[in-house]
């Protein structure tokens, strides 16, 4: 990976784009080196990344529906494409994993991405219909007046573990979030990761403009930090466990406890006003949350798989898996309302200039469809 960008932001952040952070919106087809095998903010398989080659899938109509309707739905999906925003191969390689798409009418294309900011954006422009993310970039996409909506949602099912985290150099006198006033940290704007700071900085009673902020995508924050560019990093599993393996960077704060571990799908204004679209994506949300359930029964294989894919030790692969698993979950008052508190931090900081009211992000008379047909419970 080339060496990162300069710093763009220093010193206390000025109010920024609402979902386009200075940071470059970044589509990739092809990747860099880490790129290729990180998976970055917003982990909501919940168990297990793989870096495999994109592929299209397709999926049938709902099992739940009648043999009549099946018929139905089958004629009325045929030919239909949804175009989904990945984010580093995950889902693409959830649904691989676990067949979850196999023989189908409609089709899946997909399209790569580092960070929610680039998703909202591209579903913004209408090359891409549905996206995941974590819930900061929702945040952002509403103040801006994006026309997305959250059409479902995943929740961390542990409180001690979280796969955000800072990193230093290993060399770095830097030993807590306390003494990082005054230090550069990388993170990438309008992620998760931002939160991630706000709130650890505020634990350790160190003032959001006491840091020198460097606005970088996650995976060259990560890169960043291993190289002793900047001194220090907030970066997300697998990138952690890769990190770490290197032996140059240590982690100083972990995000549980902090941040909670939220997963969003997140859909185009205009792909849900196309009933054909509306229905594919339906019923992609509820083979997603199979195809979670059946990874989330079998660690061990994720594990197992981390550590192949990564070229990471066993011992660390279980530690990455450990910290992202998360389950399928209406979208629920209480998630509502950790959003709402995270719109109004970000408000006091400077960095949104109106007061949101974000329950009108959530499509919830969809979700509340695509949640039963799961069988999901809060």
């Amino acid at each position: 990976m080339p060496p990162p960008p300069a710093a763009e932001m220093k010193g206390r952040p000025s109010p920024m784009h609402p979902t386009r952070p200075r940071a470059a919106l970044r589509r990739l087809d092809t990747l860099p080196r880490l790129a290729t095998t990180a998976l970055v903010a917003g982990l909501t398989a919940g168990t297990l990344a793989l870096a495999l080659p994109a592929t299209s899938a397709s999926a049938s109509a709902s099992a739940s529906a009648s043999a009549s309707a099946k018929t139905t739905s089958a004629a009325s999906l045929a030919g239909v494409t949804i175009t989904f925003g990945d984010q580093l191969k995950e889902f693409q390689t959830i649904f691989k994993a676990t067949n979850a798409l196999e023989g189908a009418l409609y089709t899946v294309d997909w399209a790569n991405f580092i960070g929610g900011p680039p998703v909202i954006a591209a579903e913004t422009s209408g090359s891409v219909d549905l996206g995941d993310m974590a819930e900061t970039p929702v945040v952002f996409a509403q103040a801006a007046g994006d026309p997305v909506k959250v059409v479902a949602a995943t929740v961390g099912t542990t409180t001690n573990t979280s796969p955000y985290g800072i990193l230093v150099p290993a060399g770095s006198p830097i030993k807590s979030v306390a003494q990082l006033k005054g230090h550069t940290v990388a993170v990438q704007e309008g992620t998760v990761e931002q939160y991630y700071l706000v709130q650890a900085l505020a634990h350790a009673h160190v003032p959001y403009g006491g840091v020198n902020l460097d606005n970088l995508p996650v995976t060259s924050a990560s890169t960043a930090v291993t190289n002793g560019q900047v001194d220090a990093a907030v970066v997300s599993q697998p990138l952690i466990a890769l990190d770490e393996a290197t032996g140059k960077v240590r982690q100083i704060s972990s995000g549980a406890g902090l941040v909670q571990t939220l997963g969003y799908l997140t859909a185009s204004d205009a792909a849900l006003a196309n009933p054909q679209k509306k229905e594919a994506i339906a019923d992609f949300i509820n083979r997603f949350y199979k195809a979670q359930a059946i990874l989330a029964k079998d660690p061990a294989l994720a594990a197992q798989t981390y550590s192949s894919t990564f070229g990471i030790s066993l011992a660390e692969a279980e530690q990455a898996v450990a910290s992202v698993q998360a389950k399928g979950t209406p979208i629920t008052p209480a998630i509502i309302s950790y959003q709402q508190n995270e719109a109004n931090t970000f408000q006091k900081l400077g960095l949104l200039q109106t007061h949101l009211n974000v329950a009108s992000s959530f499509d919830l008379p969809f979700n509340k469809v695509v949640a039963r047909a799961a069988g999901l419970q809060s």
